[in-house]
């Protein structure tokens, strides 16, 4: 069976997406949209039951569809028969190892999986069901599991929504045909540099999901001074993160769409003043200018920061604990990022609530910019 993609024949394959929350949920939509044959696991019972009865809903700003979609409990993965050729894997950095350990038994022999995660888990999928099954992809599309069974869609001012690569760096035509079919979400890639790709979001989401995990919804209404010190608050973020990914020797693209060697060159008065209103100037455009989100009157909001507002388990062991954890592999220190995992721990522990006030704890390692 064939699907049509503007007039460009691709073959069908058997589809799952293990993880149906805003990411997954969202390709989900546009992969059965399309015509191809996709079923859809997830854990939350409440929203497998839902796509059960009346379909998956996706909302965006120019329209708004409903799928029917073969719909599984967890519990219903071992009913599975025919084996699966892709696994999209777009369940929680936390929930990595287990879910992996399910799926493996129902992918085919030449089959893969692809994780659209945060955080760096690509090795972790490939050391259980091997490298040659192992393809990476990331995500940079914005959306939200609104309700049960209803996901939204919010950045199409992106230019680029997704970025495929093998983990060894070639470019095969199996990469090439992932991008087609991935073209459903927008425009992407292919890449020689997936690890590059993996760390330069890796270092994005430690500098703004947190920090929007910290603050909470307040993000949106900060006063001037809190904003700056948000800025700041990031800039430090960053380079730190920064630091590390390039003692690891890798090849960072930009970040935010901010070259990265702004963030490793403000070592002087001159270059903080530019980085900072680079910065300022992007993060305005994420939290106040978003098209898409002012159409369907709703917020932008981060992962880390809709895990804040829902009171679940965060990813921060995965983003900002993790460039801790490799910082100290390679002698680097990372001050900054490990403050913010204390603050958002506490917050997780009840000990603390998500407010701008928070800001505060951070204030002592913003002397990294002193040439100011």
């Amino acid at each position: 069976m064939f699907v049509d993609y503007g007039g460009k024949k691709l073959m069908t394959k058997r589809m799952a997406i293990l993880g149906c929350g805003a990411v997954g949920g969202s390709l989900g939509a546009y992969l059965l949209k399309a015509g191809h044959e996709v079923t859809l696991i997830d854990q939350w019972a409440e929203h497998v039951d839902k796509i059960r009865r009346t379909g998956l809903k996706l909302t965006e700003p120019n329209q708004e569809f409903v799928v029917q979609a073969k719909a599984l409990h967890i519990s219903d993965v071992s009913s599975i028969k025919d084996k699966f050729d892709i696994v999209f894997l777009s369940v929680k950095s936390f929930d990595t190892r287990w879910s992996a350990y399910l799926i493996e038994p129902f992918l085919d022999p030449a089959g893969f999986i692809v994780p659209i995660q945060n955080s760096l888990n690509d090795e972790l999928v490939a050391s259980i069901v091997g490298f040659p099954r192992t393809i990476g992809c990331v995500t940079t599309i914005d959306a939200e599991l609104l309700a049960p069974g209803h996901v939204v869609r919010l950045d199409f001012e992106n230019n680029e929504c997704f970025v495929v690569g093998e983990l060894h760096g070639m470019i095969t035509p199996r990469v090439q045909t992932l991008v087609d079919y991935l073209s459903v979400l927008g425009p992407g890639r292919a890449t020689t540099n997936i690890w590059g790709v993996r760390w330069s979001k890796l270092v994005y989401n430690s500098m703004n999901n947190a920090l929007s995990g910290l603050i909470g919804p307040a993000v949106f209404s900060l006063d001037p001074k809190q904003w700056e010190t948000s800025i700041e608050v990031r800039m430090v973020t960053t380079r730190e993160a920064v630091s590390v990914a390039q003692r690891l020797g890798i090849s960072l693209e930009p970040i935010a769409g901010i070259p990265v060697n702004e963030f490793a060159e403000a070592t002087d008065a001159k270059g903080v003043k530019a980085l900072k209103h680079h910065l300022d100037e992007k993060m305005r455009k994420k939290y106040f200018e978003s098209e898409a989100a002012r159409k369907l009157g709703i917020q932008n909001r981060p992962s880390l920061l809709q895990d804040v507002i829902k009171m679940r388990k965060t990813e921060i062991d995965y983003l900002n604990g993790l460039i801790v954890r490799k910082g100290e592999e390679v002698s680097v220190k990372t001050p900054m990022n490990q403050a913010i995992v204390g603050v958002v721990r506490k917050i997780e522990r009840g000990e603390l609530k998500p407010s701008p006030s928070n800001l505060e704890f951070l204030l002592p390692y913003l002397r990294l910019l002193d040439t100011r």
